[in-house]
């Protein structure tokens, strides 16, 4: 069986990541390390089984076929990917709080 790929936007590294772990590491970096590990964990299990987060039902037809997975440690944490075809594996689109809105979030930051 070949090696589940693991895409991920530019942005997942480059915004949303750094923008949760600063946060956190303002008040606590241990944690932040640790946060940083979890999401990036989900992301290696999310390949492997790229139907295992929840169905996303948007009210945008642009964000069909989107997952999401909770960050069992830090279920604040949510991540929104798409599965590649034959579910191969995934491509990670976003990272998030959940007190964030999804939907707006997408709008304003179009990720495929």
């Amino acid at each position: 069986m070949p090696e589940p790929r693991l895409e991920i936007h530019p942005d997942v590294q480059n915004d949303d990541l750094v923008e949760i772990t600063s946060y956190i590491a303002s008040d606590n970096p241990v944690a932040a390390d640790h946060v940083y590990e979890a999401i990036t964990g989900l992301f290696i299990e999310l390949a492997r089984y790229p139907l295992m987060g929840t169905e996303y039902s948007p009210l945008r037809r642009t964000l069909t076929g989107i997952r999401m997975g909770v960050v069992t440690e830090y279920p604040n944490y949510l991540v929104y990917y798409r599965p590649l075809p034959g579910n191969a594996g995934v491509r990670i689109l976003y990272v998030l709080h959940a007190a964030r809105d999804a939907a707006t979030f997408a709008k304003a930051h179009r990720r495929q």
